[in-house]
């Protein structure tokens, strides 16, 4: 799995320019993919209709935040790329979602917007890629983990970035692909995050979702980070998941599902609160709040419910070895935890691309790009 260290003291349009000049060609293949990828499974014609949807975005992000909006130019500038093409790599399953067509382009409101109609595409047969996402509170800390289940042709491109501590917060692992931000991860203030793909129905013009990842991982508590999720221009479909060791024995929790018009916590771990048992949550690509739910849909080809029972019913979790097995799992292929739905016919098809398992304790971070089944991780630290 590539991996990618950035350095101290450089600003982050450098950091950007390292990471695209790095991964040149990966950056170029992947943002290509992605682009014709919009064509098949979202409602995009054509390449020049997707990257105007795209070139979109920029001012969104650099409203939202300049430090990540310089570092999306570095990384054009590093792979020798447009930047609308670093905003289909990294926006991609947002991107999918918008309608093609500029006249119904809304901005992303910045809380949830009782009301809003919305003219989204959603997500053809092609589209039922998904990520399966659990926290669990073991007797050796929290631990955060979630497979990151996309196209297949995606799993060359997985790798892991770590980006230094800064003026902007902490510093912290993240696992992304090549000319992303970041995807998932875990800071040194141990603020973890997973994420899950939902397919929204009333997508908007929002803030590139990889930036709003980095930006909680800016931030030293889970609540904090929750609130940047909650006030943030969210495009389209995720559940985002962010946790911290929160007191002792008690995790600090919450869990946002996001459409491009609604936020709604949908999972709460108060760190300030006596509970009887440890704490347990797992989120797949169905919408648990039915608001959510009425704008979102899931593709015929999911197999969401079947991982979300997998994961309801799994056995008592201690260590990140439990968790790291869980994440490779085969019970029920290929309808299971770890798949690959991909075939010859369709080589773009679903499939675990990647896994990350974080303890909020230790500060230990593991993970490995492709089918994990069987596979060892690879070890990180904050």
């Amino acid at each position: 799995m590539r991996k990618l260290e950035l350095p101290v003291g450089k600003s982050p349009r450098e950091w950007g320019h390292i990471h695209g000049e790095s991964f040149r060609g990966e950056v170029r293949a992947l943002s290509e993919i992605r682009a014709y990828l919009c064509t098949k499974v979202g409602g995009f014609k054509d390449r020049a209709q997707v990257l105007e949807a795209a070139r979109a975005h920029l001012p969104v992000l650099q409203r939202y935040h300049q430090g990540l909006y310089d570092e999306l130019l570095g990384i054009a500038e590093g792979a020798a790329v447009p930047p609308e093409l670093i905003v289909v790599a990294n926006h991609y399953t947002d991107l999918r979602d918008l309608d093609p067509d500029p006249a119904k382009w809304k901005p992303a409101p910045t809380q949830d917007a009782p009301g809003a109609e919305g003219h989204g595409t959603g997500a053809s047969a092609l589209g039922g890629d998904g990520c399966s996402a659990f926290f669990a509170e073991t007797r050796s800390g929290g631990i955060v983990a979630q497979t990151w289940d996309m196209h297949a042709t995606a799993i060359p491109y997985v790798m892991m970035l770590h980006v230094p501590q800064s003026h902007d917060g902490p510093a912290a692992w993240l696992l992304t692909v090549t000319g992303c931000l970041g995807m998932a991860g875990m800071n040194s203030a141990r603020v973890a995050i997973a994420i899950n793909n939902l397919y929204s129905t009333d997508a908007t013009l929002g803030v590139v979702w990889p930036a709003m990842v980095r930006r909680a991982l800016h931030q030293t508590s889970a609540e904090v980070a929750y609130d940047v999720i909650r006030t943030s221009p969210i495009g389209s479909g995720h559940h985002y998941l962010v946790v911290d060791p929160g007191a002792v024995g008690v995790a600090d929790a919450y869990a946002v599902e996001a459409s491009g018009t609604r936020r709604k916590l949908v999972y709460r771990r108060d760190k300030n609160k006596d509970y009887e048992r440890p704490g347990y949550y797992a989120h797949t690509n169905h919408c648990l709040d039915g608001d959510v739910a009425a704008r979102s849909k899931v593709p015929p080809t999911s197999t969401t419910y079947d991982r979300y029972k997998l994961l309801e019913a799994r056995p008592k979790l201690d260590n990140l070895d439990d968790a790291w097995r869980v994440l490779g799992d085969e019970e029920g292929w290929p309808k299971s935890i770890c798949t690959n739905m991909a075939t010859p016919e369709q080589p773009h098809g679903a499939a675990t691309c990647g896994a990350i398992a974080m303890n909020l304790d230790t500060g230990e971070v593991w993970a490995q790009q492709g089918f994990v089944h069987n596979v060892a991780p690879e070890k990180f630290h904050v």
